[in-house]
């Protein structure tokens, strides 16, 4: 095998059995990199839904057993062991569960690898004691997508500012900026006959989501603009008891209040356009949302923005320049944030396609890619 094929070997590693915006992120990169035409090899654990997922592309994928988080030592050998039988040179790894395994690979069992670690949630406690600082140290490039973050890694961690690259997560941009359907189009497809403005929200029935906050706020709202009406879109984790429950919840609101004729739930569809398409105004009311992948795509679908003020949405939103903040489950200023969108449309709609302009810049999949190939050895 020739030297330039070697470099374009990556290995990608993911063992969390859950699906959501990481996984989707962290599955999006690997198509994206395989038509890059470099030689992925994807380490994973059996049954999860990205290992279902995988197997319907040509990526090749190779189970691993579940590690422990701290300590193992021994599914780190074996791993190192699969590693240097595939002459995988660099790593790319996107969950702190996985760099403890990581570590024992690269620094107790000295196998040479380029490791590049893509953060997705913020650190939250300081983690400068001696156990994280020996973790992060078997990193060589450490890519954040906000500046937030790489502010909370100077803060929080002893890690070499040097090594660390502000890097967006990026989306395919033409499949929001193309307006796909017309908004009767989308309406109809979604079983939605009406001509009512419409505020969307969408991602996993879960209470830190917000979707009752918002049936709450809608049904408030009504008695000031009778013609809100809102789509929920989404579903709730697969036996996750606690969201089957938040669900019931929902249901159980909108039966009691009787307003059913103004709220729309649907399942989750891959083809989300359908959803930013159909909407006049998208919200999100999550509690703490690092990286809100459904903004991004909110802001390219040129759709109006009401969102809340924490974590790394401020930052996306450009600090209230590309749309409306509000503290989180905080009901008045959320009224208030709306109600300046319906008395004000037409300044809000100016704030979105600024946003657009700023997305379109910013969130490309191809620019996070030219990004990540600079560190790749």
């Amino acid at each position: 095998m020739n030297g330039e094929s070697e470099n374009k070997k990556i290995g990608l590693l993911l063992t969390s059995p859950s699906w959501g915006g990481l996984e989707m992120n962290v599955l999006k990169l690997a198509n994206l990199l395989y038509t890059k035409r470099y030689d992925l090899s994807f380490f994973l654990i059996k049954n999860s839904r990205i290992a279902k997922e995988l197997s319907q592309t040509s990526i090749k994928t190779y189970y691993i057993q579940p590690h422990h988080k701290y300590f193992d030592v021994f599914g780190a050998f074996k791993f190192s062991d699969l590693l240097k039988k595939l002459s995988i040179r660099n790593l790319l790894t996107f969950d702190n569960r996985d760099l403890d395994f990581v570590f024992y690979v690269k620094v107790f069992f000295r196998y040479r690898i380029n490791v590049i670690y893509q953060q997705h949630m913020q650190i939250g406690v300081p983690k400068k004691d001696m156990l994280h600082t020996l973790r992060y140290s078997a990193i060589n490039y450490w890519l954040t997508p906000l500046e937030l973050l790489k502010k909370e890694i100077e803060r929080q961690t002893r890690f070499n500012l040097s090594k660390v690259k502000v890097v967006p997560l990026g989306t395919d941009i033409q499949k929001f900026i193309s307006n796909k359907y017309t908004k009767f189009e989308a309406r109809e497809r979604l079983g939605i006959h009406s001509t009512s403005f419409i505020i969307g929200i969408i991602g996993r029935i879960d209470p830190k989501k917000g979707q009752l906050f918002l049936i709450k706020a809608i049904h408030n709202l009504r008695k000031s603009f009778p013609q809100l009406e809102l789509l929920i879109v989404g579903e709730p984790t697969h036996q996750d008891i606690m969201c089957e429950i938040y669900l019931k919840e929902i249901n159980a609101y909108i039966s009691q209040h009787n307003i059913a004729e103004s709220i729309y739930l649907r399942d989750f569809t891959k083809d989300v356009s359908l959803f930013y398409n159909a909407i006049d105004l998208f919200v999100l009311a999550s509690e703490n949302e690092t990286y809100g992948m459904v903004t991004i795509e909110s802001l390219l679908s040129g759709v109006p923005v009401v969102a809340t003020n924490s974590a790394g949405t401020p930052e996306l939103l450009n600090y209230g320049e590309f749309g409306h903040l509000y503290s989180p489950f905080n009901m008045n200023e959320f009224c208030a944030a709306v109600s300046d969108v319906m008395d004000n449309f037409d300044r809000t709609v100016l704030m979105a396609k600024k946003g657009k302009l700023e997305a379109i810049k910013r969130y490309s999949q191809d620019l996070e890619c030219a990004s990540l190939q600079e560190l790749i050895v």
